[in-house]
């Protein structure tokens, strides 16, 4: 997996396809928004801010490559140990986002305030146990937390449907 400048993943999933990697960016659908009074279309957004997911054969030439990619900032779990992701595991984030289960706009029964001790229950940080940054009281939606992946804390966004409170 690959940490890139957040708004440029289909554009590094693109550059990765045109030069023959597997590349893939989940994609969700995104905010209702309204505009003079009318309802715009829903539009598709990126299900993993920040991250692409990248399979290859990890060799010092291809890490090397990836890295000098336009807006590849990273490998996620650093140069000497990739974090894997089965391919189960992507096949099921698809199936689920397909399904509609990361959607900005769906309903849950979870309310958070900053500073709460939430689990990540699906996607590929799953299990994972982090905290709040930005309150969410709508039931739908997107709460920032931070989680400590390798030794440092990082925030990213989280569809509220698939946290829990610990």
């Amino acid at each position: 997996m690959a940490a890139v400048h957040p708004g440029h993943e289909q554009q590094v999933e693109t550059v990765l396809k045109d030069i023959g990697a597997e590349a893939l960016v989940p994609m969700r659908k995104g905010k209702q928004r309204r505009r003079r009074g009318r309802m715009l279309p829903v539009r598709d957004e990126v299900l993993m801010t920040g991250y692409v997911l990248v399979r290859f054969v990890s060799t010092a030439r291809a890490l090397r490559g990836l890295l000098r990619l336009d807006h590849v900032i990273a490998i996620l779990g650093g140069w000497e140990t990739p974090y894997p992701v089965s391919d189960d595991k992507v096949a099921q984030i698809m199936r689920k986002a397909d399904n509609g289960d990361f959607d900005y706009e769906r309903h849950s029964d979870v309310e958070v305030a900053a500073g709460d001790r939430v689990i990540i229950g699906d996607g590929i940080f799953e299990g994972q146990i982090g905290t709040v940054v930005t309150p969410n009281s709508k039931g739908k939606g997107d709460v920032v937390v931070e989680v400590d992946l390798f030794g440092r804390l990082t925030p990213m966004v989280v569809p509220l449907a698939v946290i829990a409170k610990v």
